[in-house]
């Protein structure tokens, strides 16, 4: 065995981490066993007594809460506070108190007295009954004569209603009686009685203890048994020695040991009621776990130590068996076996290591590989760059001469034709930006409508509507042209002696919600109306259609550099005219506004086409 091998210095470490600590659990453990298991039984049933004491402060605040409906009840508590006394009101009571009986579970009926009319109302399990000129329940009198009081457990009664045909038995139940105010001033129009079925305390409390082992009370500040594990007792004063009222009531929680037994004790504080819950474990009962517990955890830990070490070699195997695998790999990549068969075989840490390694040595051969071909194709493209910068720059000169020569020859007309059409290549050969300004649009457009104003004989007119604030605006570069030029391909009429087509630019704010605020966000509209020969419905309908699949995703990634005119003008041969470069101008749209671009084709009226693009601009903060 090599000492300086991780996986014997793992296998040491980690017996001596698990064995070592183990050993010295098992011989200290057990002289203590009783006393830390004691302790911990009382640590746990304080934790469990104080999510009970939650779970019944919950219970009390829904009960309130569901009280409350009286005065949240817009329409209610004004009828009420208003003196209304009509059919409507009646039914307004009633359903006011079957939503505060349904509002929560466990509240058995709903007794309502308005004093100004000496009406009572009382709606058991959905069943409302009333009683006209009656006196106050005598129960809820003394109860609610100092304010919100809870009385004890109790079983329910009708508060003085005669027998009805629906027999609903005696429950055991706890009362809230609550009087009502006018508000802001403090006169009384009304009490409120709200029984609710000892079930619903028991589903709380029965869960903090064991039955027939150990012993439960729910108490008020007066000793008055509201729960408790004997039924017997529920409702009476109690009286036991451990008892003590004045201490157990001054102190939010404790445990104390008496008569064979240790007492846990929780305070519950509530706007309504202030109750003590107490818990009685038996020390026989406890005592007991704790011996079989102590003889349990003795054989447990010494079958766990054997486990342990059979764990911690096979573990160690486990994971030492890839680092020594890559540790033969790299050996095999150092003596210049760069195609090294690299195979993880685990998909732990280790497991990623190794693909990382095998991705890192493919990328290093490729590397190697592309160096080369680069290198080839770094030369072809600087001399197709040199080939491609001749032909413009040599047009661009030629034309120049052109215009001189036509300027000396008394030509203007054919100067500003040759100036318009240098306008053109201008604007196509510098391709350092991909986008460029409406005010730069339209120029370029301008100088390719005087081109065709000489080609076509002066047989149409051109018309620019411009608002002022587009002009700033950026778009993608051979936006308008394209458009413009469908027309002249697709639309134009030659019958028709008067020809027109428009550009139109529109600045437009709409408003939108976004995050609950209202917001304004501006558009740019570009517009390009003619009186051609126009196309079918069918046609436009299926035109539309595919603009409305468009996505940016169509021309990739290529926004870095301006496509040609040729990537705008469509193909003939395809069968589809003037739908191929609308598309690819509705996708760069759509890349330079992350998909906030669209384009609809309209008829124009009488006769004709009216293309509209719609794009959102930059939103200002």
């Amino acid at each position: 065995m090599r000492w300086n091998s991780i996986r014997t210095k793992l296998i040491l470490f980690m017996l001596i981490a698990t064995i070592v600590p183990t050993v010295a659990t098992m011989i200290i453990s057990y002289s203590y066993t009783t006393d830390s298991l004691e302790k911990r039984a009382i640590e746990q049933n304080h934790q469990l007594m104080f999510q009970g004491k939650t779970n019944l402060a919950n219970f009390v605040d829904n009960l309130n809460r569901a009280s409350l409906t009286i005065y949240t009840d817009y329409e209610f508590y004004r009828q009420l506070d208003r003196g209304y006394d009509d059919y409507t009101f009646d039914s307004y009571t009633y359903v006011t108190l079957q939503n505060m009986a349904s509002s929560m579970n466990g509240i058995w009926q709903v007794y309502f007295y308005r004093t100004e009319t000496k009406r009572a109302s009382l709606v058991i399990q959905s069943v409302p009954r009333r009683i006209y000129d009656a006196k106050l329940y005598e129960d809820t009198a003394r109860y609610a004569e100092d304010g919100i009081q809870m009385q004890p457990t109790h079983l329910s009664h009708t508060y003085g209603f005669s027998s009805s045909p629906f027999f609903f038995p005696s429950v055991q139940v706890f009362t809230l009686h609550r009087p009502i105010y006018r508000i802001p001033a403090n006169d009384r129009i009304g009490m409120l009685s709200v029984d609710v079925k000892l079930d619903s305390l028991a589903q709380i409390v029965d869960q903090l203890y064991t039955q027939e082992q150990e012993s439960i009370y729910l108490l008020d500040d007066s000793g008055h048994v509201f729960y408790a594990h004997d039924r017997q007792i529920i409702g009476q004063q109690l009286e036991a020695s451990w008892y003590n009222r004045e201490q157990i009531n001054k102190m939010e929680s404790g445990h104390f040991e008496q008569d064979g037994a240790i007492f846990i004790h929780e305070r519950v504080t509530t706007p309504l009621e202030n109750w003590t819950l107490v818990k009685k474990i038996p020390k026989s009962y406890l005592l007991q776990e704790a011996n079989q517990a102590a003889v349990i955890n003795m054989l447990l830990i010494a079958l766990s130590l054997i486990v342990i070490i059979i764990a911690t070699i096979v573990v160690s195997f486990r994971i030492t068996k890839p680092i020594r695998q890559l540790v033969r790999y790299i050996n095999q990549v150092q003596t210049g076996n760069l195609r090294v068969d690299i195979q993880p075989v685990s998909n732990d840490e280790i497991g990623v290591v190794l693909k990382r390694f095998r991705n890192m040595m493919d990328m290093i051969n490729n590397l190697i590989l592309r160096e080369y071909q680069l290198e080839l194709a770094n030369k072809s493209n600087q001399l197709k760059a040199l080939q491609a910068q001749i032909n413009p720059h040599f047009m661009n000169n030629a034309l120049q001469s052109i215009g001189t020569q036509a300027l000396q020859h008394n030509a203007p007309h054919i100067y500003k034709l040759v100036t318009a059409l240098g306008k053109m290549m201008r604007y196509s050969m510098y391709t350092d930006k991909s986008t460029a300004t409406v005010q730069e649009e339209l120029e370029h457009v301008k100088a390719y409508l005087q081109l065709q104003l000489q080609r076509f004989e002066d047989t149409f007119q051109a018309f620019f509507d411009i608002d002022e604030r587009t002009l700033d605006n950026q778009v993608p570069k051979m936006t308008m042209q394209p458009l413009v030029e469908n027309y002249f391909k697709h639309g134009i009429d030659r019958s028709v002696p008067s020809g027109q087509i428009a550009i139109r630019t529109r600045y437009i704010e709409r408003t939108e919600q976004a995050q609950g605020m209202v917001i304004v966000v501006p558009y740019l509209q570009l517009i390009v109306e003619d009186n051609g020969r126009g196309m079918t419905l069918m046609r436009r309908i299926e035109l539309n259609e595919r603009l409305k699949e468009v996505h940016p995703e169509q021309l990739g990634t290529r926004t870095s550099h301006t496509l040609s005119r040729d990537e705008f003008v469509s193909d003939s041969s395809s069968g589809s005219p003037s739908s191929i470069g609308l598309v690819n101008v509705l996708a760069r749209l759509q890349l330079l506004t992350d998909g906030k671009s669209t384009m609809r084709v309209e008829e124009q009226e009488p006769q004709g086409t009216r293309i509209v693009i719609e794009l959102e601009l930059e939103r200002e903060n």
